[in-house]
Order: structure tokens, then C-alpha cells, then sequence
């Protein structure tokens, strides 16, 4: 049995007590709680200037008019607190697809239970809640109250809780992990930490949703990682679309257990959701919601990585076609103002028909990227003319290792060159012959150092392998290479 607890926010003392009576009695009575803290309802007027976002949070109790629930307990006077009673009721009407009880009298509603006992009148209120619900979906009315209980919750130390969130964050926010594997991350942390059940739910683009005009929940969201009974998943690609009505199902198979769920939003704009097992640390203040944005900004991260690869593959891609449209740019010309040698465009209006020419089987195509890491230094310390000869000394150098390959300065600091050769040893040899030049120019001038960063790659013939994506590959590992000195 599914049941969800829609409250306001675990902030609140009372709430809390709540979800600890509500969190204990869904154990004992083995069925899947899925508590829901979407915060408050809002009418335009009562947003708050310094936190005008905060409305986003109710988005939250779309997800509860499911029929992946049973039965969902509303929390409605705390919920809708800063709301006139018409909206109160509205709220209500829109759970059409699962039955609704609420925790304090409603008119129209079946609600649980009263309880006035003390002490610890909020957790077995929070008890009662669960049980009545239970009883209701099973015949259908509101069962005798439920006998009194003990409760020995224990909130564990905020230190505790705090630790979490930084080990957390350190790994997601400082991307210590592969690129566009954050979600991944994410749900192996979750794993050491001994957690059984979680999943990250992002929409394939931003919802736009505010106060006057809501959102319509779309159809289907994209599973983007989940753990399941202490397992990771993993999807393929058709695989991870999920129906929005049924993202509880997804645990439908995981043991019973009491999950925590809360929104991922940007501004104006929904994103997501994510679902995890509610663990003691939870109850500590602010921790879900810093949990929540922890798991926002890494989504940020991984959705600008993506944006940015898309943009670099677009530039190549325009590079490519000027780099050939000799009509427009015959007057730019293919030479570099101040090595004498090709300039960016010279460099990949050659390379590619040089490529096109030589690169078959049997062949391999020789990349290289020349970068001079102490240009700026040099330019800030001794001015542009001594910047420009030491630019000019590495293009001799480069002429003279190079010969009769394709190079070229592609931007101030940096070359590129392409060789097409059927001698295996070649790559090699240039490693080698770089080498001993890159010393030797270490050691023309004491007044400063001018040392290159380079890396050479070799590839097999592929007719679908493009100039591009050689290019790419090596830049990349010029990047590897460049972050472990």
C-alpha cells in the first residue's frame, strides 16, 4: 500500500512531529509512506520580495493526484495558511485520482482522527493519520482511533547531517566525478551511505510555471538515476522515459519503506523531482531543502556541460564551413601576420583538403596541439615585442620538427599540425624530436621561460573519423595533460 503525507515544511516543530508518529507507524504497519513537503500556497500578492521562487515548492502536491497512491493525508490548514479558505477548497478539488483524508476537519472530507493527548500529541496525531488512512482504503470510512503509542525517536547530531551535505556537495559542486555522470555520483554517495531506495527525475526541458499561470505537468520525465533495494539501475536510453502519473511506481518493488521527495527548480522553471528514503538526518532544519540544491546546481552543471558541448560542436562545425567558403573570405587571407606560416583559417582550409587527399587505408593521420603556456607572462613582464619573437622562435622550431607537414598558429598562444604518414614510428619521433627542442628552448634565455605544452596523437584510417573530432581528442588530451602539472 502507497499512502502520501502532503505537509507544509519539516522546519515547523509540529510538522516534524508529525512525519516522526507518521514515520513510525508506516513501519509497523509495512506499507510505502511517501512524505511530501511542499511548503505553502500563494496568491500573487503574498509572494515574498526576498524569496519570490518560494511558491515553487508546491508544485510538489502535483505528483500526489496519482492513482500510484492509495490514499494521500493533507495537511491543509498548516498548507494553506497564508490562503483565504475558496483556495483552500480548490486545492483540495484537484485531488480527482486518489482519496483524500485530511489531518484537521474539512468540510466535504473524511479526516483522521482527533488527538488532544500530551505528551507527544503531534507524533501519535502523525500515527493516527497513517493508520486511519490505511483503514480507509481498506473499507472505505475512518476506523477507531489508535491506541496510544511510545515514541523514542532520536535526532541524530546536526553534525552529523552537516557532514553529509558537505562530503556531498564537495563531490557534485567540485566535480569530482567523470563528466555527465553527475546523477551517477549522486546515487553512489547515496548507496555508501547505506541508503536503499532514491532516484533523480529530470524533464527533458525547463517547465515554466508561476503563480498566474500554473504549469501543466508534462507526460512522461526521464529517469535520470535511481537505487533500488541497495542496487544502482542501470537504463538504457529508451529505457529511462517514465509516465510523470507513475514515478512512484518506480519503487513499487523495493521493500516498505518511508521515502521523502521534494522538487528541483530554477527560478521560474521546474525541472525535476527527486525521491529518497527518509532517513533520521532529514528531520535536522534546512537539510532536505539543501540537499534539493545540492542536486540542482549538479543538474546545472551537467546541463551546461551539455549545452557547451553542443555549442563547441556547432563552432567546429561553422569553423569547417568557413574555413571553405573561399567567396567570402578571399580577403582574410591564409597567412599568419607574424610567424610567416598558415593562420587559423590557412591551417584548416589545408588540413582538410590535405586530409581528404592522403588519409587512406593503410595510412595514419598525426595531430598535434603546441601551446605556449608562458606567452602571457612573457607579453605582461616584458612587453608584445618581446612576446612576438618568442612566438616567431617557436615557429621555427615547429618548421624545423614539422617539415612538410600542415601547421599553423590557431590562436595566439597555440598551434596545430596534421601529418599523414604510413610510418609507424613517426608520432614517436616527433615526441622525441619535441623533446629535445622544448629543452633547448628552456635554456636560450635566462630572462624567462618559454615552454611549450603539447600533445601528439596518432589515428588509425576510419573513413567516418573526421578532422574535428581528431582535433577535439587531442585538444582534450592537452587538457589532461595540462592539469597534472
Amino acid at each position: 500500500m502507497n499512502i502520501g503525507l502532503l505537509i507544509s515544511e519539516l522546519e515547523d516543530q509540529d510538522v516534524k512531529k508529525i512525519c516522526i508518529g507518521a514515520c513510525q507507524a508506516a513501519k509497523e504497519k509495512k506499507i510505502k509512506l511517501f512524505i511530501m513537503p511542499g511548503r505553502y500556497l500563494y496568491t500573487e500578492k503574498d509572494v515574498d520580495e526576498d524569496r519570490p521562487y518560494d511558491y515553487q515548492s508546491a508544485a510538489l502536491f502535483d505528483y500526489a493526484n496519482t492513482s500510484d497512491l492509495d490514499a494521500v493525508i493533507i495537511d491543509i490548514d498548516r498548507i494553506g495558511k497564508n490562503v483565504p479558505i475558496l483556495k483552500k477548497e480548490a486545492f483540495l478539488k484537484k485531488f480527482d485520482n486518489v482519496p483524500v483524508i485530511t489531518l484537521t476537519e474539512q468540510e466535504g472530507y473524511k479526516n483522521v482522527n482527533e488527538v488532544t493527548t500530551e505528551p507527544c500529541r503531534f507524533e501519535q496525531l502523525g500515527y493516527e493519520a497513517v493508520c486511519d488512512a490505511i483503514g480507509f482504503v481498506k473499507d472505505g470510512s475512518i476506523p477507531a482511533p489508535a491506541p496510544l503509542q511510545t515514541f523514542s525517536f532520536v535526532e541524530p547530531p546536526v553534525g552529523k547531517s552537516v557532514k553529509t551535505l558537505s562530503e556531498l556537495g564537495y563531490q557534485l559542486l567540485h566535480r569530482k566525478y567523470p563528466k555527465e555522470q553527475a546523477y551517477l555520483a549522486f546515487t553512489e554517495y547515496a548507496a555508501r551511505e547505506g541508503i536503499q531506495d532514491c532516484g533523480v527525475f529530470l524533464y527533458d526541458k525547463k517547465i515554466r510555471n508561476v503563480i498566474k499561470y500554473a504549469w501543466e505537468k508534462p507526460e512522461y520525465i526521464s529517469a535520470k538515476s535511481a537505487l533500488l533495494g541497495g542496487k544502482i539501475q542501470e537504463f538504457a536510453e529508451e529505457e529511462r522515459l517514465v509516465e510523470t502519473d507513475k514515478v512512484f511506481s518506480v519503487f513499487a518493488n523495493s521493500r516498505e519503506n518511508v521515502f521523502i521527495a521534494g522538487v528541483i527548480f530554477v527560478g521560474e522553471y521546474q525541472l525535476g523531482l527527486l525521491i529518497t528514503e527518509f532517513r533520521p538526518e532529514v528531520i535536522a532544519d534546512y537539510y532536505f531543502d539543501s540537499l534539493l540544491s545540492i542536486v540542482t546546481g549538479a543538474s546545472r552543471v551537467a546541463y551546461l556541460e551539455k549545452e557547451l558541448k553542443k555549442t563547441n560542436e556547432e563552432l567546429y562545425e561553422v569553423q569547417e564551413e568557413l574555413a571553405r567558403d573561399d567567396s567570402v573570405l578571399d580577403h582574410i587571407g591564409d597567412q599568419d601576420y607574424l610567424t610567416g606560416g598558415l593562420n587559423r583559417r590557412g591551417f584548416f582550409a589545408k588540413a582538410y583538403d590535405y586530409l581528404k587527399d592522403n588519409f587512406k587505408p593503410g595510412s595514419s593521420a598525426i595531430v598535434a596541439y603546441i601551446h605556449m603556456e608562458s606567452l602571457k607572462k612573457i607579453n605582461e613582464m616584458y612587453g608584445h615585442e618581446e612576446g612576438d619573437r618568442a612566438v616567431k622562435r617557436v615557429a621555427q622550431i615547429l618548421e624545423e620538427v614539422f617539415e612538410g607537414s600542415i601547421y599553423g598558429r590557431i590562436r595566439g598562444d597555440e598551434f596545430a599540425v596534421i601529418d599523414i604518414t604510413e610510418d609507424d614510428g613517426k608520432g614517436d619521433s616527433f615526441r622525441q624530436e619535441m623533446s629535445t627542442q622544448n629543452a633547448k628552448l628552456l635554456a636560450e634565455t635566462s630572462r624567462y621561460i618559454n615552454h611549450l605544452q603539447y600533445s601528439i596523437c596518432e589515428f588509425g584510417h576510419d573513413e567516418n573519423l573526421s578532422l574535428r573530432e581528431m582535433l577535439k581528442e587531442t585538444d582534450e588530451n592537452l587538457q589532461r595533460i595540462k592539469g597534472n602539472y
